[in-house]
């Protein structure tokens, strides 16, 4: 997975936000906010090359079952996907 060029991310207690930053600030005029899990996957989407992947990571990071996260991953990637934050 890729991340789209633009966005800078800051941790605020408990969540993320995702701050449009130079062009993509002309484009998107919001911040996004993120829980601490889709926090997770926006930093290491670069780090795997599927979704299942990605889910491997999450599974790893909060020891739990890969099975038991995959169907969330699936959906914050979409999510972001749609939103042009991962490609």
């Amino acid at each position: 997975m890729k991340k789209a060029e633009g966005y800078v991310i800051r941790k605020l207690e408990e969540e993320y936000v995702l701050i449009p930053c130079g062009e993509r600030a002309e484009e998107m005029n919001e911040t996004i906010s993120l829980s601490e899990t889709a926090g997770f996957i926006y930093i290491n989407a670069d780090k795997a090359d599927s979704t299942e992947e990605l889910a491997g990571l999450v599974a790893e990071e909060y020891d739990v079952p890969k099975s038991e996260v995959l169907e969330d991953v699936k959906a914050v990637v979409k999510t972001l996907q749609q939103k042009g934050i991962l490609l």
